[in-house]
């Protein structure tokens, strides 16, 4: 009987200790959507989706303008082009790079602590900073990516030159 006390204390004790990992866990997760986090990391993900495909389409384009391939073959390195974009997509979600972010971020907070970040994040001002932050990150990314435009094109339209010279200098069979 007593084991059996004993055993049952063990699976109460860990289901409360489960039960405060989850309301915790809640905690972390409300402090990172009052934070932002969340649809940062979202777009953040769509951001650099969009650069993949940027990338990718000026590859096969820089390829199809000096390669002038007829309609068969421009099918073909379009395939190709989509093939490589796919397997540039992480194997992860943006919700699964939250869960990741937050278990290593909540870490580093007591409950009290998560409380009192709660409180000043849930605040008015607080969620005005928030705003005005993701705005002006937005706007920032937008800035970078039109100054680093024209470094990448140069980039891709010396790779798809180089592999002309090497393909020339190959003689590979086709």
């Amino acid at each position: 009987m007593r084991r059996i006390a004993c055993i049952g204390a063990i699976f109460l004790a860990s289901g409360l200790c489960h039960a405060g990992d989850t309301s915790r866990d809640a905690k972390v997760h409300q402090l990172l959507n009052a934070q932002g986090m969340m649809t940062t990391f979202d777009e953040q993900m769509r951001m650099r989706e969009e650069s993949s495909r940027r990338s990718v389409q000026m590859m096969v384009d820089e390829t199809l303008k000096r390669l002038k391939p007829n309609a068969s073959f421009r099918k073909k390195f379009n395939d190709a082009a989509q093939e490589l974009f796919s397997a540039l997509q992480p194997p992860w979600s943006a919700q699964e790079v939250t869960d990741i972010w937050a278990s290593i971020y909540g870490s580093k907070f007591t409950d009290d602590e998560l409380d009192q970040l709660l409180a000043f994040y849930t605040s008015p001002v607080a969620q005005k900073e928030t705003i005005a932050g993701r705005a002006s990150l937005a706007e920032f990314g937008q800035y970078l990516q039109s100054q680093y435009a024209p470094y990448e094109k140069k980039a891709i339209q010396r790779y798809v030159e180089r592999m002309q010279v090497l393909g020339k200098e190959c003689r590979c069979k086709r």
